[in-house]
């Protein structure tokens, strides 16, 4: 399967013969743009995600042997209208490299530089949203993002329904030192199928949710299919924003995560509230 044919960039297919495959990827890897953004007079910026555009290598292979030229040409050609997994070793922050589903977009045109030896230079190499992945992106304390119910800019960006009055309303907090506006939920019997929703653009995610005698039950939804359960967020102390539902494995795409307010609490808990905190996504 083409899902799982990697091209693994320290252990080549010439090992063998002396030449591995370890390209100079060039720059940084970089995506591109995939929001529009907007500034109103006087106002500050805000941007919806447009696209589900993956990373983008630049990569060199220098005083290469003619068989590495040629396993390069087959992968150009072979997945010009499929994809493999390329490992981005030297962008490793941990023992493992990072997976990354594409294809290459530009030809390979090999430049003889010496008896045997040839330079492929430029090649481009791009990532496919939304294909199964053979290792998702795991390193949550370098590649993930927080994503919160309100910007910097005090812009409101995370989306709320309400059946009654009160529903979601913001609420200030300051948690572990740190203000931060959440968005709460009472979860009284009028709230029941109230939901908070957050549109992003990545691949997996966490969930943070507040925790405390005073919280109720929920359930959560992935691009609308359950996942986790019933999230119960009482706590016998307060406990501060936790991680109640994590999601790894799940392709570059546009995602919508939902929060459905069911209304019900433990019996232990003093009332049924429900505190949207953050969502952490893997970028």
């Amino acid at each position: 399967m083409p899902a799982t044919d990697i091209l693994n960039p320290t252990r080549g297919w010439t090992q063998a013969l002396g030449d591995s495959m370890n390209p100079s990827y060039g720059f940084t890897r970089k995506r591109a743009t995939t929001q529009a953004r907007k500034k109103a007079v006087g106002g500050p910026p805000w941007t919806r995600e447009t696209g589900n555009t993956g990373h983008v290598f630049s990569l060199s292979w220098l005083g290469r042997t003619l068989q590495c030229v040629l396993k390069l040409k087959w992968y150009y050609e072979q997945y010009e209208d499929g994809f493999f997994t390329f490992i981005d070793w030297d962008g490793a922050v941990g023992p493992q490299g990072r997976h990354y589903v594409g294809r290459f977009t530009t030809e390979v045109t090999p430049v003889e530089t010496a008896n045997n030896r040839w330079d492929v230079q430029g090649v481009t190499f791009e990532e496919m949203p939304t294909v199964a992945m053979v290792k998702y992106p795991s390193d949550w304390d370098h590649e993930a993002i927080r994503l919160y119910a309100f910007n910097d800019f005090g812009d409101q960006k995370l989306a709320t329904f309400n059946n009654t009055t009160p529903g979601w309303a913001a609420n200030a907090r300051t948690i572990q030192g740190i203000a931060v506006t959440t968005m709460d939920n009472p979860g009284a019997s009028g709230n029941a199928g109230d939901w908070a929703c957050y549109e992003y653009r990545g691949y997996g995610f966490k969930l943070f949710l507040l925790k405390g005698p005073e919280f109720g039950k929920c359930t959560v939804m992935l691009d609308g299919t359950a996942v986790g359960g019933t999230i119960d967020c009482y706590a016998a102390a307060e406990s501060g924003p936790q991680c109640v539902v994590v999601q790894q494995n799940v392709p570059l795409d546009i995602h919508r995560v939902q929060v459905n307010v069911s209304a019900t609490k433990n019996s232990s808990a003093s009332a049924p509230t429900i505190s949207w905190h953050s969502l952490q996504v893997m970028r």
